[in-house]
């Protein structure tokens, strides 16, 4: 529009200011849709940075701070990752007192009343005696008058004797009849477990527990050898595992299998580990496979078991085929993979954790922190969900039916307000938010995260599973990778063997070594009965295998 000069303006008429009018008006609309478009545009950019913010808070949490969520409670005593390193250091105080004798053990000749649990964890240590004395002209000398002798003192000092490797050198009487009818016999001798093999039960069952009770990767235990003169090439000591994995230690995973099944609810969960060989082919990286764990509900009539079964995969296929004998409940994280078996067959139910509901609220009030994190949504919902499980924490003594009573007494009605809850604040958030995705896994897994109200069996959480992975996360850590697919799968076996025998009180180094020497005695059994003797709760395992820290 040209500009008019105000003596045109002046002498315009009606009509031309009409038209002037409606122009300024079309001009203002437009500059007004700018200014609109430019405020969304504003606000995106603002949501953008938010979730970015988000993101950034979130991983920085992830890789450098703390990941239990007993952080938010300002726990102190935690190791930092610094300290990790430097522990010794971190934990050196110039003037802490030095621990007496008393305090870290019992001697074996005087037993008394037990006072704690560092002295009950090493009752029955061996004790050595060692007399220190004058002799009678020194005696004679200090004291030419005579002498009386006074109380003894005592000095306690702990002391240890490193690894000791002994060669058992087995001696075979061979006997034949003078009429030489070719009658030839032998004396009964230990069954070796590998041909021409000088590898004993106890010298394998070390090298497993070092690596899948202790997570000392064979490498290491292959250096630890060398420094005593014991030269044992990881190869070697892979062979040994796996092959005394599969010819003999099988047996009872495939035992402990069955048994699982006798339950009516098993925990599952599953993680990551990479594998650099998959039938015999090398790959580049190594190939992203699953170490899949199943965990039994210990019941007054069962026995606690954990199962670890090696994948390629994290397909259906695999907890399809583990469970195709399993009638019950089956708790886990939310993986849709379960909720699929659990709509292909009607005697499998999915239970939901409370605790995966929980724990990306915590994830965002650990990111922001405490102080900035009072009264918003994530921990409104932390302390929602927090509540119900101190509540049902409540129910732990009583009976699975009175169990069941009382959630649908007292927790029933804080269930459905955390839905309510959770729906509404679901529509006033951003969806792809961090805060908007907790909410809408909630949602999402109402169904399973109800199921527990229903029955007194089923926990709230998934821990029993994640509690029985967690050694081989630690393990991974050490160990990187596998080097092959068979490999994998004695892994799995061998971590079911050491922490189901964790899980009912053995000690992991006696249980192997037991299993290893008494298994090959039984290789041409047709009835495999004797497994049940061998079992982890079996009361000669009881007894011949009693873990230190077993409960009293």
């Amino acid at each position: 529009m040209p500009e008019l000069s105000e003596e045109q303006l002046k002498h315009l008429n009606k009509d031309a200011l009409v038209i002037i009018a409606a122009s300024l008006q079309d001009q203002l609309r437009s500059m007004a849709q700018q200014l609109e478009n430019a405020n969304a545009r504003l606000d995106d950019n603002n949501r953008q940075i938010e979730l970015l913010t988000e993101q950034i808070r979130l991983m920085n949490q992830r890789h450098f701070g703390k990941k239990a969520e007993s952080g938010l409670n300002g726990m102190e005593g935690q190791l930092t990752l610094f300290d990790s390193f430097n522990e010794a250091e971190g934990f050196q105080k110039k003037d802490f007192a030095e621990p007496t004798i008393e305090e870290v053990t019992i001697s074996s000749y005087r037993r008394s009343k037990t006072k704690g649990k560092r002295e009950a964890d090493l009752d029955g240590l061996p004790t050595r005696i060692f007399e220190h004395k004058l002799s009678d002209e020194e005696l004679a000398e200090k004291f030419p008058d005579g002498y009386k002798e006074l109380p003894v003192e005592i000095h306690k000092r702990l002391h240890i004797i490193p690894e000791t490797f002994i060669v058992d050198e087995h001696h075979v009487h061979v006997y034949a009849s003078k009429s030489n009818d070719g009658t030839i016999i032998r004396a009964e001798h230990p069954i070796d477990l590998f041909r021409n093999s000088i590898a004993t039960p106890a010298l394998v069952a070390s090298i497993i527990n070092g690596k899948y009770a202790n997570a000392l990767p064979l490498e290491r235990q292959s250096r630890a050898y060398r420094c005593n003169g014991i030269h044992l090439s990881t190869n070697t000591m892979s062979n040994w595992v796996i092959n005394s994995t599969e010819r003999y230690l099988s047996l009872v995973y495939e035992r402990l299998h069955e048994l699982i099944y006798e339950n009516k609810v098993i925990h599952a969960d599953e993680t990551p580990v990479k594998v650099m060989r998959i039938d015999n082919t090398k790959v580049k990286g190594g190939k992203k496979t699953y170490m899949w764990v199943y965990r039994n509900r210990c019941l007054r009539t069962t026995h606690p078991i954990v199962l670890y079964d090696w994948q390629a995969s994290r397909k259906a296929d695999h907890p399809r085929e583990f469970l195709k004998d399993f009638s019950g409940t089956v708790v886990t994280d939310g993986y849709q993979v379960y909720h699929k078996l659990a709509d292909e067959r009607e005697d499998l139910r999915i239970a939901g954790c409370w605790i995966h509901a929980r724990r990306p609220f915590a994830d965002f009030i650990k990111s922001v922190g405490l102080k900035t994190a009072k009264g918003t949504v994530a921990q409104e919902a932390y302390d929602m969900i927090t509540d119900i499980l101190h509540t049902d924490n409540e129910f732990d003594d009583l009976s699975n039916t009175d169990r069941r009573k009382q959630r649908q007494i007292k927790l029933q009605e804080k269930v459905d307000a955390y839905f309510e809850w959770v729906k509404q604040k679901y529509s006033q958030v951003t969806h792809n938010s961090t805060i908007g995705k907790a909410l809408a896994y909630s949602i999402n897994q109402e169904k399973y995260l109800r199921v527990f109200l229903t029955d007194g069996m089923v926990p709230p959480d998934n821990n029993y599973a994640e509690q029985a992975i967690r050694p081989f996360t630690i393990g991974r850590k050490n160990f990187i990778l596998m080097e092959s697919d068979n490999g994998a799968k004695a892994s799995a076996m061998l971590y079911s063997l050491v922490e189901t025998a964790r899980a009912n009180e053995v000690n992991t180094y006696q249980y192997l070594e037991l299993l290893l020497t008494e298994i090959p005695k039984h290789m041409d059994d047709h009835n495999l009965k004797f497994l049940d003797e061998l079992l982890p709760w079996s009361p000669r395992v009881q007894r011949e295998c009693p873990s230190r820290y077993k409960k009293k």
